[in-house]
């Protein structure tokens, strides 16, 4: 017999737990009321419908995800070789997903911290040649463009990300 959960931070992570383990998609308020032993009424309580849920999930996914993202860039590092130490971070994160989260939960992650973040580092890159930007080439476009490419590649199961890194270093430097 399960334990009854009634906290909002249990019900949480029970409903973390069922969708690691079976993907979000079969994420359910049923499902879940019968994890935390309560009465599906009760699940309602706390999230008023499926979507709800799984924003409360996502939010929750992404910020364990990128909650240590700032400390990974040392002081004269280039944008590439962040990228590149980035982006084996982000993968060893979420190994233990499956791909389907990002998928799932594209819609939901929180992009500006990152985008900030890698415009920030980009700026502090003094190798870039900044004779490349122009009005239809803003720096804080591409950083959007870096970070949508990066998840497709960690949706697409990609164990590193070199071949786009190689671009990239064509491209900046």
């Amino acid at each position: 017999m399960n334990k009854r959960v009634t906290s909002t931070d249990k019900i949480l992570e029970q409903a973390l737990l069922i969708a690691k383990k079976e993907g979000v998609d079969k994420l359910s308020i049923r499902k879940l009321a019968s994890a935390c032993d309560i009465a599906v009424g009760s699940v309602y309580n706390y999230y008023p419908d499926k979507e709800s849920l799984v924003t409360a999930v996502a939010e929750t996914f992404w910020n364990n995800i990128f909650s240590d993202q700032g400390r990974l860039y040392r002081h004269g590092m280039t944008f590439t070789q962040f990228l590149e130490w980035y982006y084996s971070y982000l993968y060893a994160k979420m190994s233990p997903y499956d791909s389907s989260w990002v998928r799932e939960l594209e819609g939901k992650i929180p992009m500006d911290k990152t985008v900030d973040l890698l415009l920030q580092i980009l700026k502090d890159d003094e190798k870039v040649n900044n004779s490349i930007w122009n009005i239809e080439f803003q720096p804080e476009n591409f950083c959007r463009y870096v970070f949508t490419n990066i998840m497709a590649l960690l949706q697409s199961g990609e164990a590193n990300c070199r071949f786009f890194i190689y671009l990239l270093e064509n491209l900046l430097y």
